[in-house]
């Protein structure tokens, strides 16, 4: 007789989602977003039905509202969600806002110190998940838009760089969790030198309570997979920014040769290669919600 499919009680599905116990009910009550079952237990939600919510509360915190798509099957959910402008929602006007203006301002002035000082206030004042969400990645973003345009200097793109990258360092050696069940493998193959994405990442992973190996930009494959071997990793995340032939080699070559029991997730612009000819498959990050969202499932798999 086939086990019967695993089922969750509704304080578990809210830690899971991240959605409260209000909203679940609510969402239930309101707009019947989803049906759990019903049992002498209470409410018992099953992986579809958790899957389903992720999806509606990734598309929530995308300004959409739930009584307009609670309605909609999980496959136009997707379709909602794949079409969303991931890139350019994330541009900053001209005006960037409030939170960041001085740190920019500090940037054109080659004040490091003053930008310095204003980035670790507001890591003090903010939550650790703002501090990624409403400062780095505006700022990287405005930065990298304003180098573009001209505003900027190559020098100072690489101060601001080199400012976060040392947040970002800090963060996961103080969020870094003592024991964990997972473990995640950070890197870009050979060839990719862009790291703020796998940094951000890491730092996210260690505020979730998953442990990162970060072993940095422009490595071989066979450097990356090794350490998925000797650290029993179960996921590889790899950030590509450019995607070009030899990358999708390298990216190919890391997809071959790492562990049967690991995961290969893509972020970046180059999270559309394809690794098929290895015989696995790779997961597509489009943003950092995207990867929290498939920290969230792998837990609930480790659990």
């Amino acid at each position: 007789m086939p086990p019967s499919p695993p089922s969750y009680p509704i304080r578990a599905v809210a830690k899971i989602t991240g959605l409260s116990l209000d909203t679940l009910r609510a969402w239930e009550r309101r707009y019947k977003a989803v049906v759990p079952d019903r049992s002498h237990r209470g409410r018992q939600y099953g992986t579809a039905h958790i899957e389903r919510l992720l999806l509606l509360g990734r598309l929530v915190e995308k300004g959409h509202a739930i009584g307009g798509i609670a309605s909609l099957n999980d496959v136009d959910l997707q379709r909602l969600l794949s079409d969303q402008p991931h890139r350019d929602e994330q541009r900053i006007p001209p005006d960037a806002p409030a939170i960041i203006s001085p740190i920019l301002a500090a940037i054109e002035k080659f004040d490091m110190t003053a930008a310095s000082e204003e980035i670790n206030r507001l890591a003090t004042t903010l939550a650790p998940r703002d501090v990624i969400y409403q400062v780095m990645v505006p700022l990287m973003n405005e930065v990298g838009v304003r180098w573009h345009d001209g505003r900027l200097a190559i020098a100072q793109q690489h101060l601001a760089s080199q400012m976060l990258r040392d947040l970002l360092g800090s963060m996961i050696r103080l969020f870094r969790p003592s024991r964990s069940r997972v473990r995640m493998v950070f890197a870009t193959p050979a060839g990719e030198s862009h790291e703020f994405g796998i940094q951000a990442a890491s730092a996210l992973a260690s505020m979730a309570g998953i442990e990162p190996v970060y072993l940095g930009t422009n490595l071989p494959a066979a450097e990356i997979t090794q350490a998925a071997q000797r650290t029993a990793a179960q996921v590889i995340v790899l950030g590509i920014t450019l995607p070009s032939e030899s990358t999708a080699a390298e990216v190919g070559a890391v997809a071959a040769a790492m562990p049967e029991t690991t995961e290969l997730w893509l972020g970046g612009g180059g999270a559309s290669i394809d690794v098929s000819a290895s015989g696995r498959s790779a997961v597509r990050l489009d943003d950092l919600p995207a990867f929290e969202l498939q920290c969230r499932r792998l837990e609930r798999l480790v659990a």
